[in-house]
């Protein structure tokens, strides 16, 4: 799934992602292809819902660009 349709699908929503394809460009790590594990109710759970899943990356849908360190 590309961000775009995460963002139409999930609008203005905490997500747990995750990214399955990525690329580096500038140092930075941008996600190409990705799932949603979950939807994330509060900024609050985020540690919660993470802590165990180092594989995951929550982010908000309110972002146009999503772009990593």
């Amino acid at each position: 799934m590309k961000w775009e349709e995460v963002r139409a699908l999930y609008p203005n929503q905490w997500v747990l992602l995750d990214i399955s394809l990525k690329i580096e460009r500038e140092g930075k790590i941008i996600p190409i292809d990705m799932k949603v594990i979950n939807t994330i109710p509060a900024e609050g759970l985020l540690v919660k819902k993470t802590r165990n899943s180092p594989l995951y990356m929550p982010y908000h849908t309110k972002h146009k660009y999503i772009k990593l360190k």
